[in-house]
């Protein structure tokens, strides 16, 4: 059973309570103080499989407005493998998942020989030794900075021995409007204890595209109830007088491919199951061998036209995805719209591969991964477009924007200074 939301949980040691009372008086005041130096904050909000294109297919006001007025680059192009937390992780820490640790949603470490994966409720997701960069939270609370997080994807991991001021374990069930307004309630702190780093996520849209497709109404539907849940945000900062005092970055972990039953790589077709371990399926399948790894090797890398195998250590370059323990063996990854399985699992309806109207995953050179990047605020430019760039260089631009040292990271300031003020 999920466990219901409550904005006054406490949620660790540090937690302080909302007191309705502050809230009123503070909605009533202007909040000038914000605008110094050093004083603005920043609200980090992630929408899960928000495509580039996306903005183009349907009326969106709220994201136009601070399209409009701020920045917005052509994608966000996301790391190998295009999942959600590989890519959450990437984005905070401004390093490739194979120099964070987090290498795939689904992964075996032989050394702790153990598990992790995802989903509400997962331990692995609340244990720090599993992350192995900064985070941008990490970043600021260690420099003196509050961060508050109302969602984001290993947020409520105690990370390098240190967690968000305020933060709180995922909840699927808390809905769009409650983490929007637990972000405008941080936003109501006296100015000493208000966070200068906060966060958001959102699930919705990703959660639309594998069940109907990137082209189907239901995705339409929930671009539109984004749209919404941003306006809400636009507005309740527009009451408190601090629209043009706060910085918005808006983005997304990847994109969505369609994908059908009729594109499926059945690996029973090549190789006898009862002789490897699959750690991750589609479309990225980690195969662990129970014995000889070249055997294996050599019977899949020229089974399937639709499916590129690689040993451990081979990849290109490119997807920078050799050189971690976490990594197995053998990588089999798909092409565009195609999916791993195994006949007996899909005979028997097995979906837990991933299997649905569309997915995510692929080589990040396929624009249908690209995800969506938008700015907007003090530290941005106005009414520019700018060109795509890879999430690895978001890390350096929040710290930039928030005043602080980065720690070591695989990210450049100058890959994306094009979009800041100064």
């Amino acid at each position: 059973m999920k466990k219901e939301f409550n904005p006054l949980r406490k949620m660790n040691r540090r937690f302080v309570f909302l007191i309705p009372i502050f809230s009123i008086f503070f909605i009533a005041c202007p909040y000038e103080k914000t605008e110094e130096k050093g004083k603005t904050p920043l609200i980090l909000i992630s929408m899960d499989g928000f495509r580039w294109d996306y903005f183009d297919k349907t009326d969106t006001p709220n994201f136009d407005l601070l399209i409009s007025a701020g920045v917005k680059a052509k994608a966000l192009i996301p790391s190998f493998p295009t999942k959600t937390f590989p890519n959450h992780i990437t984005i905070v820490t401004g390093k490739h998942p194979e120099n964070h640790g987090i290498i795939a949603n689904r992964m075996y470490d032989p050394v702790f020989d153990e598990f992790y994966y995802i989903g509400e409720g997962s331990a692995p997701v609340r244990d720090g030794k599993w992350y192995e960069a900064e985070p941008i939270w990490v970043t600021a609370e260690k420099q003196g900075q509050t961060a508050m997080t109302m969602f984001w994807p290993a947020s409520e991991a105690e990370i390098m021995g240190v967690r968000p001021t305020e933060y709180f374990v995922y909840d699927g069930s808390v809905n769009h409007n409650e983490r929007i307004d637990q972000i405008l309630n941080w936003l109501d702190y006296t100015p000493s204890k208000r966070p200068k780093f906060l966060s958001t996520y959102f699930s919705h849209l990703d959660d639309a595209g594998h069940n109907h497709g990137p082209g189907s109404e239901e995705v339409i539907g929930a671009i539109q109830e984004m749209d919404r849940s941003v306006g809400r945000l636009i507005n309740g900062l527009k009451s408190r007088n601090m629209f043009q005092a706060t910085n918005i970055l808006l983005v997304s972990d990847h994109g969505m491919a369609s994908i059908s039953p009729d594109s499926i790589i059945f690996l029973d077709d090549y190789i006898d199951m009862d002789d490897v371990h699959i750690v991750d399926w589609s479309p990225v399948a980690a195969i662990r061998p129970k014995g000889d790894v070249n055997s294996i090797f050599t019977t899949l890398k020229n089974a399937h036209p639709k499916m590129t195998v690689y040993k451990k250590g081979d990849a290109p370059a490119r997807l920078h995805y050799n050189n971690h323990r976490r990594i197995q063996p053998i990588t089999a990854v798909a092409d565009e719209h195609w999916s791993i399985s195994t006949r007996e699992n899909f005979d028997k309806g097995d979906h837990s591969e991933g299997f649905g109207k569309a997915t995510h995953g692929y080589d990040p050179k396929y624009t249908s991964m690209g995800g969506i990047f938008v700015g907007h605020g003090p530290a941005f430019k106005q009414e520019m477009d700018g060109p795509g760039f890879s999430n690895i260089h978001l890390y350096e631009m929040m710290c930039k924007i928030l005043n602080l040292t980065p720690a070591t990271n695989d990210g450049s300031l100058d890959s994306i200074k094009v979009f800041l003020q100064n």
